[in-house]
């Protein structure tokens, strides 16, 4: 069939399932109750045919608790192996975390679904009738909008990369990757915008660490002088993975003698490094008490001495300089971090 021939028909008219008033009734009631449906139907072709094909239907909240749907039909074909049965689909097509948005002409939110909230956290009531500036202001937003009325003025399809901190998640920065295309009636005529939002946060991160290790792969260890490599190990950390990197070694190290395997921390003299790599996004490197080349005191009981003892890394995502702490022992570091707001530290 074509567009015209069904828009503002009964679904019965392809599916043979719901045929008559009460069959359709029925079907929407049970969609209703469930938030959606999805599953294998048999669709009536326009020749006479019956297809199986895959049916999700997904629920729109509209203005004044108005509902709509969104249909998504899939021809599945012979499978191929066993393996690709009804529940695997099922599986697939119900847990997909799918957000849904349908604006108008002017860029307004007309319908929604649930699972869009979780996205970017803005609430029905904050969402209808309203551009996405209006609900989330900033350059995410107007960025996402450039790219709806380009998808609107071509009547194409884009997608568009942004960020965001979901409310189930705030401390952590969340990657999307949003679908538009522009929805038309019978005659072609432009109607709106369809949004399909995806979080896609693992993938962009294993697309940043394979770029992290590329560039590694190239920067890192281009002569076999320590002190070089030093700095060219804080360099590649940032801004990549840190705002300020430093990297201490052994005083025994630049010097061309073999370390130990294990640094001694045992006795109760604090151990001696030589700071050989030194790297900050601000210009001169405020948060260094030492510049490069100088001698480093570490306390025996502080997180760098028990890094070297054990070989395990520390992370303290809210580093603590409240008197009690280790920092009351290694003052220098303790200013620096006060003067220059600095709130975490790995040590690795």
């Amino acid at each position: 069939y074509s567009a015209g021939e069904v828009v503002g028909q009964s679904a019965a008219l392809v599916l043979p399932s719901i045929e008559g008033p009460l069959g359709v009734s029925a079907f929407a009631e049970q969609c209703r109750a469930q938030d959606g449906w999805s599953g294998t139907v048999a669709v009536r072709h326009r020749d006479g045919r019956t297809l199986n094909l895959s049916l999700r239907l997904s629920l729109l909240r509209g203005q004044d608790a108005t509902l709509r749907w969104l249909v998504s039909l899939t021809d599945m074909g012979t499978p191929s192996s066993g393996m690709i049965n009804g529940s695997v689909r099922e599986s697939l097509l119900t847990r997909a975390p799918i957000g849904i948005v349908v604006r108008d002409l002017q860029l307004r939110c007309t319908l929604v679904n649930d699972t869009m909230e979780g996205h970017d956290g803005i609430p029905h009531d904050q969402r209808f009738g309203r551009r996405l500036t209006d609900s989330l202001p900033g350059f995410e937003a107007e960025a996402l909008e450039a790219v709806m009325r380009q998808v609107l003025e071509s009547g194409t399809s884009a997608v568009h990369e942004f960020r965001g901190w979901p409310p189930e998640d705030p401390r952590r920065e969340h990657a999307y990757s949003v679908s538009f295309f522009c929805l038309q009636d019978a005659d072609g005529k432009a109607l709106g915008v369809c949004c399909l939002c995806v979080d896609v946060t693992g993938s962009r991160r294993v697309r940043e660490r394979l770029a992290i290790l590329s560039q590694a792969g190239t920067r890192i260890g281009s002569t076999l002088d320590v002190m070089q490599t030093g700095q060219e190990l804080a360099d590649i950390a940032v801004p990549l993975m840190a705002d300020y990197a430093i990297v201490d070694l052994a005083d025994s190290v630049p010097f061309g003698k073999e370390p130990t395997a294990r640094i001694d921390t045992t006795h109760h003299h604090p151990p001696v490094l030589r700071r050989v790599g030194l790297a900050s996004i601000h210009p001169g490197i405020p948060e260094s008490p030492w510049a490069r080349g100088e001698t480093v005191f570490i306390s025996p009981d502080s997180p760098f001495t028990s890094v070297l003892r054990t070989g395990r890394s520390h992370l303290e995502q809210v580093v603590d300089t409240s008197p009690g702490t280790w920092l009351d022992h290694d003052p220098a570091r303790a200013q620096k971090i006060r003067e220059n707001g600095m709130h975490s530290v790995m040590i690795v």
